[in-house]
């Protein structure tokens, strides 16, 4: 599976194959340990261990690391297709309108009209292929419209939400 790691403002693509890594296209071994019960990890990356905690927190990990705290944010290959074709055309644009990426039925809607939203945040799961897609708001701002809700069959395209943007 690959992923789009981004700390701070550094992204890096990881690609993973049981106990292997390609870390931005280099090789090297590598495994992830949780501690039971707790938030704790071990991290065995090329022969080197690095402890840290690490939750889950409005979509986003904390990870808390020699009394520091980064914010890492891992989106894998599949999630990031579906926020490109659900954000076409939204950059640069105020107004967003967040459509069905392909074929399915709405499971939940997570936002109201005149919800204040962030950019990233989830706005509609819709269940295609029997997997769930959490839809994401490409800009900050209201929702201005919610077009469907849980149990609606959609086709590829269905407008489900707009955003008008922040400024």
């Amino acid at each position: 599976m690959k992923y789009t790691v981004t700390i701070r403002d550094a992204s890096f693509e990881i690609e993973l194959h049981g106990g292997q890594a390609r870390i931005d296209g280099k090789e090297t071994e590598a495994t992830l340990h949780a501690v039971p019960g707790s938030p704790q990890r071990q991290l065995v990356l090329g022969g080197r261990t690095e402890s840290f905690a690490m939750v889950r927190r409005d979509g986003v990990w904390e990870v808390q690391k020699g009394g520091e705290t980064y914010l890492v944010s891992v989106v894998d290959e599949r999630t990031r297709q579906l926020q490109a074709m659900t954000q076409a055309g939204a950059a640069g644009s105020s107004h967003a309108v967040v459509r069905a990426p392909m074929p399915g039925l709405v499971v939940r809607v997570e936002v109201g009209e005149g919800a204040i939203v962030r950019a990233g945040q989830g706005l509609v799961v819709l269940e295609a292929m029997k997997m769930e897609n959490e839809l994401t708001a490409p800009v900050a701002g209201r929702v201005s419209a919610v077009h469907v809700r849980a149990g609606h069959a959609v086709e590829k395209g269905t407008p489900l939400v707009e955003v008008s943007g922040e400024g």
